[in-house]
């Protein structure tokens, strides 16, 4: 992927970045860099995300407390936002990006004998330039991000990371360009926007081998940290500014994962304002498992703080949502995206149950304007989801589920389903609306069908007429009487038990692994639009 983003048009300058650091000086004008260099990429593929995270705050080194909430932030100094389509870091010096600065770039322990690996989503066009390369990461991550797989190899230290340059390169074409300086001091800082699955080292490089650094502490949520050139002890050094890199040191035959929202001046409130949440793909995303991107919170419906939280800020749905999250990805997530698909990619896909042989009635897809829908792309974006009503023409069960592996033979119309063991989960949390009380049940699907609902594992969540979220793990499904075990599940379901001649709307918006979290924000939507049969927002 990085390959096609700086290599297409400017091998030389990726020969240069190479060229410069501490183990492998250049000559010329490049000054060399302490401890790290550039290299290219080996990019892979991701389709889906899965899910983990919250909400952004800010904190300062001279100020700990996040303000986010209570001040605005100084978005004039906000240099570089990714939720808002920029693709270069506004440094100031170089306002026809004719010299690469501001451009992102990858580097690693490569040339200094390590091996550590460095992975991005393929999203780049054959023979697009690499400038449409980094747009299209940046649609796709929402950030700048990239995925570290440490090895040891023959350097001494193991590390990855990401930068920009602050003023470029003379000459970015040639084989060994100058490379230019800038004086920043007038930033009076930095502010980051960042997620990592460990601690990451910002350092500024300046025209001297010395570098100025300070720790980033992990997070799992999008954070932005402020600090000052005071506080990094480059209040002189900020005036000679060559780059600003992003160091994650590694152990050996582990991964690290790194995503980059926005980066401003220092403001001790804070400067960009970045709308969403992280989450992270998960197994079966073209071997990219881990990678944090950034999901936009502001797909059509409005999130306002739980009313009954004695704890603060409320937790964004969304964040535990990363098995299907129709809201941060539409157009793209038709399947539950369990990442225990048998090798068919027939799992995850939505059915209904219970209309065929049973007689106890039908499930109705939405209907706008009097014309029905089919099942499809338009079903999930019109209801943001999935959604439908229960018809019952006699007591019994009606509803929706898809199967966790998928089917054995997909060549065969009657083909039995596979098994899957999905104790890992822990358990589901759930972003539903319901008029009535929704069972989810772990099924274990025969050559007869589903069996008796009432002996298998469930759990009931309450209806509801606002969207909802629950959390519940495993245990909660045990409780009730069971002879099933996860470690040999088909399929879930998600059902309704019925009166005859009586009607139920239902709404699945969000599926995820078990999280303790409780305090989730509420939609300040009614799902129930007048005159409609589906739930949908408006």
């Amino acid at each position: 992927m990085f390959n096609k983003i700086l290599v297409i048009a400017t091998s030389a300058l990726l020969f240069s970045l190479v060229a410069c650091s501490d183990d492998n000086p250049s000559g010329g004008s490049v000054p060399p860099v302490t401890d790290e260099s550039s290299s290219s990429v080996t990019g892979t593929s991701s389709d889906d995300v899965g899910g983990s995270a919250a909400n952004i705050s800010s904190s300062s080194e001279t100020a700990n407390s996040s303000s986010s909430a209570k001040v605005p932030k100084n978005t004039a100094a906000c240099l570089w936002n990714a939720s808002k389509g920029d693709y270069l870091v506004n440094t100031g010096f170089d306002p026809d990006s004719l010299r690469y600065a501001g451009l992102w770039y990858n580097f690693s322990d490569d040339p200094a004998g390590g091996v550590t690996e460095i992975h991005m989503p393929d999203v780049c066009v054959y023979e697009g330039s690499e400038y449409d390369c980094i747009v299209a990461l940046l649609e796709f991550c929402g950030s700048y991000c990239a995925e570290f797989r440490f090895r040891k190899g023959l350097s001494n230290e193991i590390f990855a990371g990401m930068g920009f340059e602050v003023a470029g390169f003379d000459n970015p074409y040639v084989s060994n360009p100058i490379r230019l300086y800038g004086d920043i001091s007038d930033w009076g800082g930095i502010c980051v926007t960042y997620a990592a699955n460990r601690d990451v080292l910002l350092k500024l490089y300046t025209d001297s081998v010395t570098f100025y650094k300070t720790d980033l502490v992990k997070s799992n949520e999008f954070v932005e940290k402020c600090i000052t050139w005071d506080a990094l002890n480059a209040t002189d050094a900020s005036k000679h500014a060559s780059s600003i890199r992003f160091v994650m040191p590694g152990t050996d035959n582990t991964n690290g994962h790194l995503s980059i929202a926005a980066i401003g001046k220092y403001d001790a409130n804070g400067t960009c304002e970045v709308d969403g949440y992280a989450e992270v793909l998960t197994k079966g995303n073209g071997n990219l498992e881990g990678l944090i991107v950034l999901r936009s919170s502001s797909s059509g419906q409005t999130i306002v703080s739980s009313s009954s939280s004695a704890s603060g800020d409320c937790v964004v749905p969304q964040t535990v949502s990363g098995l299907w999250n129709r809201l941060s990805n539409p157009g793209s997530n038709d399947r539950v995206m369990t990442g225990l698909d048998n090798g068919t990619e027939t799992s995850g896909y939505w059915f209904s149950f219970g209309d065929d042989m049973s007689g106890v009635g039908s499930v109705k897809w939405p209907q706008s304007l009097g014309i029905e829908y089919t099942t499809g792309d338009e079903i999930y974006d019109y209801c943001m989801g999935v959604c439908g009503e229960l018809e019952f023409v006699k007591e019994g069960y009606l509803g929706i589920g898809f199967h966790v592996a998928g089917v054995v033979d997909p060549s065969e119309g009657d083909s039995p389903v596979a098994k899957a063991n999905i104790s890992e989960w822990g358990g589901l949390c759930v972003t539903y609306a319901s008029d009535a009380d929704l069972e989810v049940v772990l099924a274990y699907a025969q050559e007869s069908g589903f069996g008796n609902f009432s002996r298998m594992p469930k759990m009931t969540l309450p209806k509801s007429v606002k969207l909802k979220t629950v959390c519940a793990d495993w245990n909660k499904f045990m409780t009730v009487f069971s002879e099933v075990s996860t470690t040999f599940m088909t399929s879930i379901l998600f059902a309704v038990q019925g009166d005859a001649n009586t009607k139920s709307r239902f709404n699945i918006r969000g599926l995820g692994k078990y999280s303790e979290k409780t305090n989730f924000c509420e939609y300040d939507d009614d799902p129930f639009v007048s005159g409609k049969m589906s739930l949908v927002i408006k």
